[in-house]
């Protein structure tokens, strides 16, 4: 039987791997699109890349550097951390390790924190 934890684990795998999937060749264009001449588009098909493609490049590394804040945002969960630490509260409670007071003391902190 899984959980949520692991289905959610599960899901945020597939994520990254398709991000990377996607991330990777985006980087690879970004890096070496100068190394390998610009839009060849220089005097000559040699010379110096133009401005503009300067300014295209950086523009690609900005999509690519706002898709991964984005994509780590998704993944870290918007500090969720307190919910884990309620839940785990909550499991405890429901096995029978805390008793009603020490869960009610605990559960009462934690809300405070947050």
């Amino acid at each position: 039987m899984t959980t949520a934890r692991q289905d959610d684990t599960w899901l945020r795998l597939i994520v990254v791997l398709l991000a990377i999937v996607v991330f990777a060749p985006m980087l690879m264009m970004v890096f070496a699109f100068p190394m390998m001449g610009g839009w060849m588009m220089g005097p000559g098909y040699g010379g110096q890349t133009p401005v503009w493609g300067w300014v295209m490049m950086l523009v690609s590394l900005l999509v690519v550097i706002v898709l991964g804040y984005v994509l780590y945002r998704a993944l870290a969960g918007g500090g969720s951390d307190g919910d884990a630490a309620l839940e785990e509260l909550r499991l405890a409670y429901a096995r029978g390790d805390l008793s009603e007071e020490e869960f009610e003391t605990r559960q009462e902190r934690l809300q405070r924190e947050q």
